[in-house]
């Protein structure tokens, strides 16, 4: 990852390669907070949502120097604002939140959420949202995304918001993706390239 702070969104259904990508992408990231709803990350420190009381020794103990510890939350819709109230707080790290989509939805989204989409660059946070369903996202999210990161996807609702979001040429790509192959948009310019996991 750059050093540049700033919004990822990674979209796609299951086993299209999203966290697969998400996994490259943060390897060399020494600060890390990774909201793991689908148990996917093993990499790093993993505390469960009945020991939070082990995390906030760690937090603690640890919260000046480098660590890579994932949440796994009981209720995603619930945990998020105190995990995202730390992650606001201490800043400079990445914060990679999967199924974004089930807490920070088109007409709902945590307060602390939404400051961390809005200034959490000023605070040195890089955000990468990961998730299936891009039509049930706020539109925060992609307003402020300075990349997206498309994989398979056939569901028509999100076609036609990626055709919204995108354009119509963009979204006829995505449904014959090949697994871990992604349509990837940048702010720099509208790019839109090809690329593969």
């Amino acid at each position: 990852m750059t050093d540049e702070k700033k919004i990822i969104l990674v979209i796609g259904k299951r086993g299209s390669g999203k966290s697969y990508l998400v996994k490259q992408m943060i390897k060399a990231e020494t600060r890390l907070v990774i909201y793991d709803i689908m148990s996917e990350y093993n990499d790093v420190v993993v505390f469960e949502s009945e020991r939070k009381e082990q995390l906030a020794w760690f937090w603690k103990k640890f919260y000046r120097t480098n660590f890579r510890i994932a949440y796994r939350p009981i209720s995603p819709k619930t945990e998020i604002d105190w995990i995202a109230q730390l992650v606001y707080s201490l800043g400079d790290m990445t914060f990679v939140c999967e199924e974004i989509d089930s807490f920070c939805t088109t007409y709902d989204m945590p307060e602390i959420f939404s400051a961390i989409i809005q200034r959490g660059r000023h605070k040195n946070i890089t955000l990468m949202g990961v998730t299936p369903a891009p039509f049930g996202i706020n539109r925060d999210l992609t307003r402020q995304a300075k990349e997206i990161y498309i994989f398979n996807t056939n569901e028509p609702r999100d076609l036609q918001y990626i055709s919204q979001l995108l354009g119509s040429e963009t979204a006829k790509k995505i449904p014959q993706l090949d697994l871990y192959s992604y349509v990837k948009w940048s702010d720099n310019e509208g790019l839109v390239e090809i690329g593969r996991a």
